[in-house]
């Protein structure tokens, strides 16, 4: 337990006894801010504590592991925190013995090794007082003194930093296993910023390639369910929602990124979409991927490397009901949809073809003809997580004959 005055005191048997531990080499008077027992040894604990506002600017972290008779020291303001640092909160990641985050009054740090040595960790966070940190599932959350709260979805590189990072000129971290669930992420910017669902994919090239970066997901049978490029078109991810529908419907991707450093992609845990003659939209909105394992192979000049992952299901439908074989029906009846649409737009691409049929005409209330048709049987059964009834199979059975009609 830490004081606002300065001593710091523990108790071993439950609060009955308390026995002061305050280190002996730290200034009295100041705020003990933060006290971190550590989740992964009985005695292990640290301390932050904050003296700015006695004219003192030192960062103290001190850090034990015999509940206290004696403390180290892990700031001396020359292993990376600054002498004139000032440090509110101090915490190890329970998933990575030794990984330490700091808050100080102008930032965020990060320690690999313990607290021996600080690195500054502030990515897009803006310099302001760090009042205190949580990892939660990990998932890194920062509170500020401007009553701003931060996550950093997905700190699992960062346990795999020390034998992955210099190992080679180029790796993939092992991505987290995922849940698959279904929202809609809000833009860049608006406050709160919510990301997309998807599996975050993070890799790291020690100097820029020569050649092309792919990425490729596949199943547990081996097919290949998605590519990424560094060739492939800039496009952002938007959002459309169909007039007659309300269905809205998720299109873009972002092209892997082959500069030096690190990198971090996100799979929308959907297929590849249907073809289109445009290549901007080509491939686009596939049909989610049913949960299940999966593999993510990087290719840089020709050198592969491969994780694996597993895509969870979302445990609320389960309760209602919902099972793996429901979400396997679903995910092939959506596939066939997305082949049966590749098959005519292609036909409408032709000079011949018979367009009028498969293609929606003008005027200010149109006719949906075959490929809007097709497409909105898609959406529909992609809108919720759920065994498609049989009126779905029978429309589809009814689309199919009469594209083969078209084709004869």
């Amino acid at each position: 337990m830490g004081a606002n005055d300065g001593p710091v005191h523990v108790t071993r048997n439950g609060g009955k006894k308390w026995s002061n531990v305050t280190p002996k080499g730290l200034p009295p008077g100041g705020r003990v801010d933060s006290v971190e027992p550590s989740p992964h040894k009985p005695g292990k604990a640290y301390i932050a504590v904050l003296r700015y506002q006695l004219g003192d600017w030192k960062p103290y972290i001190y850090r034990t592991t015999n509940y206290g008779r004696k403390w180290t020291l892990l700031t001396d303001g020359k292993n990376g925190i600054p002498a004139d640092y000032p440090t509110r909160v101090v915490r190890e990641d329970p998933d990575r013995e030794g990984l330490l985050f700091a808050g100080t009054e102008f930032g965020l740090f990060v320690s690999f090794d313990d607290g021996k040595s600080w690195e500054p960790f502030q990515q897009n966070l803006p310099v302001t007082p760090v009042t205190d940190i949580k990892v939660h599932r990990k998932d890194l959350a920062v509170s500020t003194m401007g009553r701003g709260f931060w996550v950093m979805d997905d700190i699992s590189p960062l346990h795999q930093w020390e034998r992955t990072v210099g190992k080679s000129s180029a790796d993939l971290f092992q991505p987290r296993d995922s849940y698959r669930y279904r929202a809609r992420g809000t833009r860049r910017g608006t406050v709160p910023e919510y990301p997309s669902p998807g599996v975050i994919i993070d890799y790291i090239l020690i100097e820029e390639p020569g050649g092309e970066i792919t990425i490729k997901i596949r199943d547990s049978s081996g097919e290949t369910i998605r590519t990424f490029s560094s060739a492939g078109p800039e496009s952002g991810e938007r959002s459309t929602t169909a007039m007659g529908t309300g269905f809205t419907m998720r299109t873009g991707t972002t092209p892997l990124k082959k500069s030096a450093g690190t990198h971090r992609f996100r799979w929308d845990m959907r297929h590849a979409g249907a073809w289109d003659e445009n290549p901007s939209r080509a491939f686009r909105n596939g049909p989610m991927a049913a949960p299940g394992k999966f593999t993510v192979t990087m290719s840089v000049d020709g050198k592969p490397k491969r994780q694996s992952f597993e895509l969870l299901a979302d445990p609320r439908i389960a309760k209602s009901g919902v099972t793996q074989a429901d979400l396997e029906a679903q995910e092939k009846l959506a596939l066939e949809l997305r082949d049966l649409l590749t098959r005519a737009k292609k036909l409408a691409a032709e000079e011949d073809s018979p367009k009028d049929a498969l293609v929606t005409a003008g005027g200010p209330y149109p006719q949906p003809m075959l490929i809007d048709q097709i497409r909105y049987l898609a959406s529909m059964i992609d809108q919720a997580d759920h065994r498609p009834g049989r009126d779905a199979y029978e429309r589809y059975e009814e689309l199919k004959k009469q594209l083969e009609i078209l084709y004869k």
